[in-house]
């Protein structure tokens, strides 16, 4: 596999190869790669992805339809009704195919939170080596990394995948999306009476893994993939460089009105930054652009990296459009205190330059099994 240029919208591109790179399993690619190109916009998206869906549930493609289906619900705004439907149609046949197409074994886990739940699959082989904690990033849920993590089911790690504060069904309980992840992973290693395991962070969750294991030493080994040291950064280098440097110099100095104004025209101007800002405002649940930014702004790992003591492994990819690629360099030069320090920038000659690989993911999950093999016989 390889990314493909199949949309010439950016985003539209980037969320079809999310699916694409799973091949077969996830998506018949001929059926994508005739029907994406003709998406212009927001309803072209949600009506192509929703009649591939329906198509695949009728023929009982379960995990095709799962796949289709979310990506249908993805740029659905919260205030759209349509939005909660497609999501629980997305999760009903991801558990239809975990049980009738993968035949995968699996507990599902709600685990006592402040009062609410964590959700949580665990994967368990017949003879564990060990144990692999893995959440995901900005707006993710559980089931759709499955298929990412099944090789390490594979190599005989038990698996617990936990969607957190702002993920999956956590947000349906008003749990928020938060800086201080490392309280939820206590959580989950608590309830499981976990004492030593490794952490994989999958998007944003890079960040998510790398703060929790400066504060859970039960965590003994560490994997950001791909990397991610400071939210506010991210969600702003989408803006073009002018607009990106007003947004920050307002936010440092607390203009506001000029930063509420600014995204608002933005966002009249831009559907994709209209999207982006209400998804980002429902997710952390903030009720202003200057205020979602303040929220991401604690999502930083300054002054935190010098906490880190585990054995490290960082991912990056060289033209990752979401992450900067000088947050894989200031990482990178910033662990100083780790057990071990292993970083990896995949390039665009061997097919993983993309955020988390997409279009080859099996570099880094192969990247990964070899780093824990080696870890774990230690």
């Amino acid at each position: 596999m390889s990314y493909l240029i199949i949309n010439h919208i950016p985003q539209f591109n980037f969320q079809a190869n999310r699916v694409l790179t799973y091949g077969d399993l996830a998506c018949n690619s001929e059926t994508i790669k005739t029907n994406i190109p003709r998406i212009q916009n927001f309803e072209d998206w949600y009506i192509v992805w929703s009649d591939m869906a329906e198509s695949a549930e009728r023929k009982m493609h379960f995990l095709h339809a799962a796949y289709y289906y979310r990506m249908a619900e993805f740029f659905l705004k919260t205030t759209d009704e349509r939005k909660e439907d497609t999501y629980n149609k997305c999760i009903e046949n991801f558990y239809r195919a975990f049980d009738l197409e993968l035949q995968l074994h699996y507990e599902k886990i709600q685990v006592p939170f402040e009062g609410k739940n964590l959700y949580c699959l665990k994967l368990s082989p017949l003879h564990s080596r060990g144990t692999v904690v893995v959440c995901g990033g900005y707006d993710s849920f559980i089931e759709e990394f499955v298929l990412q993590v099944h090789d390490l089911l594979s190599q005989n790690y038990e698996v617990l995948l936990f969607d957190g504060p702002g993920q999956g069904k956590c947000l349906q309980e008003k749990l928020y999306f938060r800086f201080d992840f490392e309280k939820a992973t206590s959580a989950i290693l608590d309830f499981f009476h976990i004492k030593k395991c490794a952490f994989v962070g999958i998007s944003w969750g890079g960040y998510f893994a790398l703060r929790s294991a400066a504060y859970e030493k039960r965590i003994s080994a560490v994997v950001a993939y791909d990397v991610m040291d400071n939210g506010l950064e991210v969600m702003t280098n989408v803006f073009p460089a002018l607009v990106c440097q007003i947004i920050r110099l307002a936010y440092r100095n607390k203009w506001k009105r000029l930063l509420n104004g600014l995204a608002g025209m933005i966002a009249k101007k831009s559907v994709l930054a209209d999207w982006a800002l209400s998804q980002g405002m429902y997710i952390t649940g903030t009720e202003t652009p200057f205020e979602f930014y303040q929220n991401l702004s604690h999502h930083n790992l300054l002054g935190v990296t010098d906490l880190i003591t585990q054995d490290v492994l960082l991912l990056a990819g060289e033209k990752d459009h979401y992450i900067p690629s000088n947050q894989f360099y200031r990482l990178k030069g910033s662990i100083h205190n780790a057990k071990s320090l292993t970083c990896r920038s995949f390039t665009t000659a061997e097919g993983g330059e993309q955020h988390c690989q997409i279009g080859n993911h099996m570099l880094a999950v192969h990247t990964i099994i070899n780093w824990l093999n080696q870890h774990f016989q230690n």
